[in-house]
């Protein structure tokens, strides 16, 4: 066994997705959501949908992410779409976040992709039935 420090934060799935849900609420990200994909999908545990107002706020939100994972020594593999940030993905390993403008989002309707998943978290979004969302 090495005694050598971890390369990676040992912070679980749910404490990276509430740090980013709760970072992306802070910035006034627009209808967040958190899944749980542990069960649904091997590419990660957890997918964060967030919507921008705008593609320079779509920026901000990316690159607050990126600056919270560098902080918290997060794993962070990879991110799309920068440059025109009509959809932004960054992809943090076990996390991925979708960050998407209003129209984006409603096209591509992220959610409907794992109708089973779990909630982890959510901010900004009203319970109900026409948002795909069910009351806690």
């Amino acid at each position: 066994m090495s005694d050598e420090p971890k390369r990676f934060s040992k912070a679980s799935t749910l404490e990276k997705a509430a740090v980013m849900v709760d970072l992306l609420a802070e910035k006034k990200a627009v209808d967040i959501v958190a899944l749980d994909l542990a069960e649904e999908n091997a590419l990660c545990e957890a997918v964060i949908i967030a919507g921008s107002t705008s593609a320079r706020h779509g920026q901000g939100l990316a690159e607050t992410l990126l600056l919270a994972a560098r902080e918290r020594n997060f794993e962070y593999l990879h991110m799309e779409g920068h440059a025109l940030a009509r959809w932004i993905l960054l992809d943090f390993n076990d996390v991925v976040v979708h960050i998407l403008q209003s129209e984006s989002r409603e096209l591509f309707r992220l959610e409907e992709m794992w109708p089973k998943a779990g909630v982890l978290a959510e901010a900004g979004r009203r319970p109900g039935p026409d948002n795909g969302v069910c009351p806690a």
